[in-house]
């Protein structure tokens, strides 16, 4: 009886009650995460993509009499979902390029649960990252977004938070950490490495692509893309820094322009006791500097090796890509260059590259001049010696795709060769007469 008289009392004077009274004032429930997150999650949308397929008629009959009866293959509507970070007030949404790739229509649908289309922007497969603006009535309230970071200081360990839609469930939200910094990656679909994501260990699921991964101060750090299907606990995001880069292009240009050094270069790497010079095991061999470019212009020469990109240790050419990558117009590359004077400092200030580049490096490299005409770009020259003579290019030939991109005048052309400026090597499709021909040409040798 005494016992049920001194809890009694207990509840009364509030000594129980009082953890209640913290979850209700959030005191202490309602800690840097979740606040956070309140902040973060009217940011995150839903995008929905619409696209027309093509899907091949499935019954045996109409396989066998397609042909006869006229039938081709059924066209059918496909609607891929994913997510999307608002970065502006006025509507502007981040997201994967995948997740939007060839939709007919795009519509985002907000945390309130309003549904607004949207249109396209700019793309860049290179970077897996699509630039979309909202549909909105003249003076709508402006809406919650996120801020690019800046700085690339996130820490290893530090906590992030990943707010996406996977698997079409709106606004989930999975914590976790930052679990290793400039990890490299490859596109499958771009063929393209980056030496530069963000791994962390914070769950992301398909339907997540394009979402947010955030830090406890609210900054947009990355835009989640990509899991390793086989593994548990392993996802990736494009960090913040290269993302703003993008963006910055995309609203200026449409599309982005690749920054461009001037340099064709080949990793080399020391076997066994063989150094390469100052006691480097391993490095970027300069084996072309084009003229009047950012490389002669910083004194890089044929045969230095390029030892460290902005103090890190150069590995290899996806590392020097990324950098590129990050760098804004009119910033500084730092790097560690062996040559005739031993190991030096070299500051290259990389550019856009000329208009014309692609005309002049055919002329320059591979010893052939193209010009416009009725059937598409035309060899007009071929000069005596050169790799083009060598391996069998003649005057009248077509130039019918660079890079794999198909081309049909000169300018189409100069775009192909600065969507990639420092190739080691230039993949072409040459048309003569009923034939086409796929000619690589190595320019790292």
């Amino acid at each position: 009886m005494k016992l049920r008289t001194v809890v009694m009392s207990l509840v009364a004077g509030g000594v129980l009650a009082a953890p209640w009274a913290h979850a209700q004032s959030g005191s202490v429930r309602r800690d840097a995460v979740v606040r956070v997150v309140e902040k973060a999650r009217p940011a995150v949308v839903n995008i929905s993509a619409m696209s027309i397929v093509q899907v091949p008629r499935r019954t045996l009959f109409d396989q066998l009499f397609s042909d006869f009866w006229g039938m081709g293959p059924q066209a059918q509507e496909a609607q891929s979902l994913g997510s999307g970070v608002l970065i502006s007030s006025d509507g502007y949404v981040l997201t994967n390029e995948h997740v939007v790739e060839g939709a007919s229509a795009i519509r985002a649908t907000l945390l309130d649960g309003r549904a607004l289309e949207a249109e396209m922007v700019g793309s860049d497969v290179e970077n897996d990252l699509a630039l979309l603006k909202l549909r909105r009535t003249a003076g709508a309230a402006p809406l919650p977004f996120l801020t690019l970071r800046r700085r690339p200081d996130l820490m290893v360990g530090e906590t992030v938070v990943a707010i996406g839609n996977p698997f079409g469930l709106q606004s989930t939200v999975t914590r976790g950490v930052i679990s290793a910094l400039n990890r490299t990656v490859n596109s499958e679909k771009s063929g393209r490495t980056y030496a530069d994501f963000i791994q962390t260990d914070a769950s992301i699921n398909p339907g997540n692509s394009g979402g947010a991964l955030v830090d406890l101060d609210g900054g947009l750090a990355g835009i989640n893309t990509a899991i390793i299907a086989s593994a548990q606990g392993i996802g990736f995001a494009i960090p913040a820094t290269r993302a703003r880069r993008v963006v910055d292009d995309l609203l200026k240009f449409g599309h982005v322009r690749r920054l461009w050094l001037g340099a064709v270069l080949r990793p080399v790497m020391a076997r066994g006791r063989q150094v390469l010079g100052q006691g480097q095991t391993r490095g970027l061999m300069i084996r072309r500097i084009f003229p009047g470019s950012p490389a002669a212009e910083a004194g890089l020469k044929r045969g230095d090796l390029i030892v460290k990109i902005g103090g890190r240790r150069a590995a290899n050419l996806a590392q020097l890509r990324t950098a590129l990558a990050n760098l804004n117009p009119g910033g500084t590359l730092r790097l560690g260059v062996v040559g005739d004077q031993g190991e030096v400092t070299v500051s290259v200030t990389p550019r856009h590259a000329p208009h014309d580049l692609g005309t002049r490096l055919f002329a320059r490299w591979l010893g052939v001049q193209v010009a416009d005409s009725p059937d598409g770009i035309v060899i007009r020259r071929v000069y005596a010696g050169s790799p083009a003579a060598t391996t069998g290019l003649e005057p009248g030939d077509l130039i019918l795709a660079v890079h794999g991109r198909r081309v049909t005048k000169v300018s189409d052309l100069d775009e192909a060769v600065a969507s990639d400026p420092d190739a080691s090597s230039i993949f072409l499709v040459v048309g003569r007469g009923r034939y086409a021909y796929n000619l690589t040409f190595p320019l790292d040798e």
